[in-house]
């Protein structure tokens, strides 16, 4: 599918704008934050604040996805994002003068987050034919690594400007996007107007949801080999700003590059997995779980910024390859109307693992020291990656084919949030986002 054809889809132009706006709000309000928390605190008091703030978002996310599957409410995304918006310059303030109300407010931010990614999961799946939607979460995909880059850049400012002005100015982009999804939604609901966009049977809500995992064992395996990015994702955000700010003396302009250098990885990874054929897409996840790894434990022993650039570039394109294709390997092997839960479960399992990570890492970096818990969880994600190649991918597609139908498992594999990517909370995204 070309750009011209995506361009025809109703309201596709506004979808990408309302991804680009949040995505690169969430990476100003990541980089500024986490830069500002190290330098006003330390990277354990950094890690402890996000561990309280992000673990309500992440319980509550099979059950937010549970209730939207039941429900048609198009508009939940652009609202969700509006509360955000009013809540950033609150959080800006807090920083300095209370970290325990900080938290507090965080931690709604992050569930409006939630909230926000997963009503536009459900808003792109009703404007979008199911054999189209592999792709524009591919395309949508690419804007993660662009809005990092971006993002990141002017998250690295406030050591310029200061935080309020960063998150003043990222307050302001999510706004706009609140008022794109508005009329994206209003459109959606008249298009859809003689279609039921939510399930019909309330009977098969959160328990069809949390069997899901018995149903169907492929999915069950990509649920869990995102304990893989738990492992690793937990720590990164604080290890990655410990780096950036103290290890490689770079302040938060060094926090700023080393994450507009994530960006630029996660751009190229996307790319390539665009190029690389269906048959061969399970045994290149699984490698690229093993290669992110790899590239994660050299970056972590490196201790100049001319070592550990390119090694956390190669690092994050192993995981734009992961990116792409994880939510697309993990809807096609169930029913359509199971996906707003199987997602919320699938950020749910990783999220929950991460935060788990979060915890250990503030406890753990206070007397083995950072270096030792990045190439701990470089070797996990190792292990975990090479362990689901050989139970599950080199056996894919599952008996029976795709739940999703065959449209899906050929087509162009996706970007979970992110969504992920989400990226309306601290990775997974996603995505992440």
């Amino acid at each position: 599918m070309n750009s011209r054809s995506m361009r025809r889809l109703v309201g596709y132009r506004r979808l990408w704008l309302a991804t680009a706006q949040i995505g690169l709000s969430s990476w100003m309000v990541q980089v500024a934050l986490f830069a500002a928390l190290v330098s006003h605190h330390s990277a354990r008091v950094m890690a402890m604040v996000l561990l309280l703030a992000t673990m309500p978002s992440l319980l509550a996310g099979p059950l937010f996805g549970a209730w939207l599957d039941r429900r048609a409410m198009p508009e939940l995304a652009a609202w969700a994002a509006g509360v955000q918006a009013v809540l950033l310059p609150v959080m800006a303030w807090l920083v300095v003068h209370h970290l325990v109300l900080l938290t507090g407010v965080y931690a709604v931010y992050n569930l409006t987050g939630t909230l926000s990614a997963t009503g536009r999961q459900q808003l792109r799946y009703h404007m979008v034919p199911p054999d189209r939607w592999a792709e524009v979460n591919a395309r949508l995909g690419g804007v993660t690594g662009i809005t990092t880059i971006v993002g990141a850049l002017l998250g690295g400012t406030v050591a310029l400007w200061g935080l309020t002005t960063v998150l003043l100015v990222s307050a302001a982009a999510r706004l706009v996007a609140s008022i794109l999804l508005v009329s994206l939604a209003r459109r959606v609901r008249i298009l859809n107007a003689a279609s039921d966009m939510s399930s019909p049977d309330p009977d098969d809500a959160l328990r069809d949801g949390l069997r899901a995992l018995k149903r169907f064992p492929a999915a069950m395996s990509v649920l869990l080999v995102g304990i893989a990015w738990g492992v690793l994702g937990g720590s990164y955000d604080v290890l990655l700003s410990d780096y950036g700010v103290r290890l490689l003396h770079g302040g938060g302009w060094g926090l700023s590059g080393l994450y507009a250098t994530d960006g630029l990885g996660v751009l190229l990874g996307t790319w390539v997995a665009r190029k690389i054929r269906a048959r061969w897409r399970p045994h290149a996840y699984g490698l690229a779980y093993l290669l992110q790894g790899a590239f994660w434990t050299a970056f972590a022993l490196s201790h100049t910024w001319a070592l550990a650039t390119p090694w956390l570039l190669a690092m994050r394109m192993a995981s734009g390859l992961i990116i792409a294709w994880d939510t697309t390997l993990l809807l096609e092997t169930v029913p359509d109307r199971l996906h707003s839960r199987v997602y919320g479960l699938h950020t749910a399992t990783y999220g929950i693992v991460g935060r788990a990570s979060l915890a250990l890492t503030a406890l753990v970096m206070s007397w083995a020291g950072p270096r030792a818990v990045a190439v701990g969880s470089g070797i996990g994600s190792i292990l975990v990656g090479a362990t689901w190649w050989w139970v599950r991918g080199r056996r894919w597609p599952p008996a029976g084919g795709s739940a999703a139908g065959e449209g899906l498992a050929e087509s162009v594999s996706h970007n979970p949030q992110t969504a992920t990517t989400q990226p309306d909370s601290p990775p997974p995204s996603s995505l992440a986002s």
